[in-house]
């Protein structure tokens, strides 16, 4: 890698972790504001804040008579893919439990990744709620689905591609340029020794 993409690497992880802070502080400003707390991942609202949510929460049937009909007919084709997602979510800790066991990776923690927090907001009525979490546990089982392709790429194959590609993980940017195959066959060892549980 050279060195100017380096120096331009090193900055874009100074500013994810200043971004980062900067998120945090943001959070905390949030929580005093709309009056909660965290106590173990879970969500604390004062008695007031959960009172005005709850006078704010739509009725079902108000709920569904303002939906367009178009997302009506729809649903039913976005929720087709549960099913899909949670056989997924199954064989992705299969794989894990056997293939990262054999290979020594370290596994992913899927809960960094899934969070159904938003199902729980006192002012969503209950379809609402399901269509957060729904949302939250597609994108979050894509994210972790992601991470624990990236961890088996970086162990098989640590090659960058031959153009560029949208999305690639941050650790895709060490990997070996493609058609350098004395670096392949020099850090593979090195690739594989970073995934170790």
């Amino acid at each position: 890698m050279s060195t100017r993409i380096s120096a331009i690497l090193d900055k874009i992880a100074h500013m994810e972790k200043e971004l980062e802070e900067e998120i945090l502080r943001e959070a905390e400003q949030k929580r005093q504001q709309f009056r909660y707390r965290l106590e173990k991942e879970k969500v604390f609202f004062d008695r007031e804040s959960r009172e005005i949510h709850r006078a704010m929460r739509q009725g079902i049937w108000a709920f569904l008579k303002e939906t367009p009909l178009k997302s009506l007919l729809v649903a039913p084709v976005i929720y087709s893919l549960f099913l899909p997602l949670i056989l997924l979510d199954l064989w992705i800790g299969l794989y894990q439990a056997i293939c990262f066991q054999a290979y020594g990776i370290r596994k992913v923690d899927r809960k960094r990744y899934i969070s159904l927090d938003r199902g729980k907001l006192p002012y969503l009525n209950r379809i609402e709620q399901i269509n957060c979490d729904y949302c939250g546990y597609a994108n979050g089982l894509m994210n972790f689905a992601r991470e624990v392709a990236s961890r088996t790429e970086q162990y098989f194959c640590p090659i960058k591609h031959v153009r560029r590609v949208s999305g690639a993980p941050s650790r895709y940017h060490d990997f070996c340029d493609f058609g350098d195959g004395g670096c392949y066959r020099d850090r593979l060892t090195a690739f594989r020794k970073n995934t170790e549980a």
